[in-house]
C-alpha cells in the first residue's frame, strides 16, 4: 500500500474523529436539545463530506496526480474506518459515564422516537415496535450496530467520491 494512502487515511480519519468528539461536546453544552436540529446534523455532514473531498484532492496531489479509484477508495474508507472508530468510543465513553443521566435518557427518548417513527411508516409489526421503544441506543451493541451502519453507509458515499477523483485514463496510452 502506498504510503500517501495509508498516512492520508490515518491523519484525515483523526481529523473527523476529532470533528465528531467536538461536534457531540457541543451539542451537549449547547443543551436545550440540540441534538434535535436536523440543522446541525446536516453542516455536521457537510463538514464530514469537505474534509473526506480534501483528503481526496490532497492524496492525489501526494501521488502525482496519478491514483486509482482502489487506491482513492482505500484511503477513504481507512479515514471512516478511524473516525468512526473514535467517535463511537468517545459516544461510548462520554454518554454512560460522564454526562448526568438525564441528559442520557432524553437523548435515547429522542433516537427511540425518532425509530419508532420511521418503523411504524415501515409497518414494523408491535412487538418490533415496542422492543425499539426500550433500546439502550449507548450501549456497546447499540453504538457497535451503529458504527458498522455508518461504515456503510459513508463506504457508498466514498465509492463516489473515489469515482470521481480517480485518475483518467488514456486508452491509447495503456
Amino acid at each position: 500500500m502506498n504510503e500517501a494512502i495509508k498516512k492520508n487515511g490515518i491523519k484525515f480519519g483523526v481529523i473527523i474523529g476529532i470533528i465528531a468528539v467536538l461536534a457531540q461536546v457541543l451539542l451537549y453544552i449547547i443543551g436545550n436539545e440540540s441534538y434535535k436540529s436536523p440543522i446541525i446534523g446536516v453542516v455536521i455532514s457537510i463538514i464530514y463530506w469537505i474534509v473526506r473531498i480534501f483528503q481526496s484532492i490532497d492524496t492525489k496531489k501526494q501521488m502525482n496526480g496519478i491514483i486509482t479509484f482502489k487506491e482513492s477508495f482505500t484511503t477513504l474508507f481507512i479515514c471512516i474506518l478511524i473516525g468512526i472508530s473514535i467517535s463511537s468510543i468517545f459516544n461510548y465513553v462520554f454518554l454512560n459515564f460522564i454526562v448526568e443521566s438525564s441528559y442520557k435518557d432524553e437523548f435515547n427518548t429522542f433516537l427511540n422516537l425518532s425509530k419508532l417513527e420511521l418503523y411504524k411508516a415501515m409497518g414494523k409489526s408491535s412487538s418490533e415496535l415496542k422492543e425499539v421503544a426500550t433500546t439502550d441506543n449507548f450501549s456497546i451493541a447499540e453504538i457497535g450496530f451503529a458504527s458498522i451502519f455508518s461504515i456503510i453507509v459513508s463506504s457508498i458515499f466514498n465509492l463516489i467520491l473515489a469515482a470521481i477523483f480517480k485518475s483518467k485514463t488514456n486508452p491509447l496510452n495503456e
